[in-house]
This record gives C-alpha cells, sequence and structure tokens, in this order.
C-alpha cells in the first residue's frame, strides 16, 4: 500500500476500509470510533526517507487538524454559551473569553504557517503546537469532555494520527 511505502515509522494511521485484508493492523478504542487503525509498515532509516513529501503530507494533515480543531472550538464555544456562573454565560467570562481569542488567533496564525513553510523542523513545529492547542480546548469542556462520548476525541486521534505520520524529530532547521 502507499502508506508502506511512505510511513516513516511502524505504524501507519489509515482510513479502516482502506486497509487490505490480512494486513496486520493495531486497534486503538477512540480510533476505532472514527474508523482509524493502525496499519503495520516495515519503516523506513531516515537516510531512505523523502523528507520534503513527509513534510509536505504533514502541512496536508495540519490542514485537516486545524479544520478539526476549529470545529471543536465552535462546539466548546456553544457549550461554554450554554453554561452558566452568577447567572451570565461563561463564554462572557474575561478570562474564558481571552483564552478562546488565544486560541483562535494561535489557529489562524498556524494556518498561515502552514502554508507558507515547508521545511520538515517547521512542519513538526506546527504539530506540536496543534497537540498543544488541541488540549487546551478540549479542557474548556470540563466535564463535558469525556474523550469516548465527546467532540474532543477527534483532536485526540488527529494527535495519535500525526504520531504515525510526521516526522517529529527532523534533521536540520527550518528555513
Amino acid at each position: 500500500t502507499p502508506a508502506d511505502r511512505l510511513a516513516p515509522g511502524r505504524y501507519a494511521a489509515v482510513p479502516a476500509a482502506a486497509v487490505p485484508e490480512g494486513a496486520e493492523v493495531r486497534t486503538h478504542s477512540l480510533a476505532d470510533r472514527e474508523d482509524i487503525v493502525f496499519l503495520a509498515c516495515p519503516g523506513r532509516p531516515r537516510e531512505e526517507r523523502d523528507a520534503l513529501e513527509l513534510a509536505d503530507l504533514g502541512r496536508r494533515l495540519a490542514a485537516v487538524r486545524l479544520g478539526v480543531l476549529r470545529s471543536v472550538l465552535d462546539h466548546v464555544v456553544e457549550h461554554l454559551s450554554n453554561r452558566t456562573s452568577g447567572d451570565e454565560p461563561l463564554i462572557r467570562k474575561q478570562l474564558v473569553a481571552g483564552a478562546i481569542g488565544d486560541v483562535m488567533a494561535a489557529v489562524e496564525r498556524l494556518r498561515a504557517q502552514v502554508r507558507s513553510q515547508r521545511h520538515p523542523a517547521a512542519v513538526a513545529d506546527v504539530h506540536r503546537e496543534l497537540d498543544e492547542l488541541g488540549w487546551r480546548v478540549a479542557q474548556h469542556l470540563g466535564a463535558s469532555g469525556f474523550l469516548a462520548t465527546s467532540p474532543a476525541r477527534s483532536l485526540y486521534v488527529s494527535a495519535l494520527v500525526a504520531g504515525t505520520w510526521v516526522d517529529r524529530e527532523p534533521e536540520g532547521e527550518p528555513a
């Protein structure tokens, strides 16, 4: 499969429907809910990897993750608008509104960075920041953010997917 040839590690996150019959896969309870499995791959030594091809794939994956993050953020804003403290929606609390604003600004900055940066190290940095932002967004769901049944699950699974496709320790510095 193309995943076998391109994946940098021993497993590649792929849609469950795309797995050839008899292929070795690993599953994860949350990824299962998103129809994602982890296909065993031979892995490739660093010197055999096409760093720019992987970085390009990482950029496309980052764009998807940004969309997932934005979607969950919209859900969080709705959730916080319906929760009150002292007869006022939580979304109107200065600290909460500021935290949401910070995430929205970071999403837009990362969107621009994904479009402009092609160096593998820069792409890895974007994914590290997406991991952090996903966690910050999920925290706003409080007890409603149980991973198995909330939109926050998609943030967690997107981080798992990125973990199989993005080289988190590329050689060199961003250009």
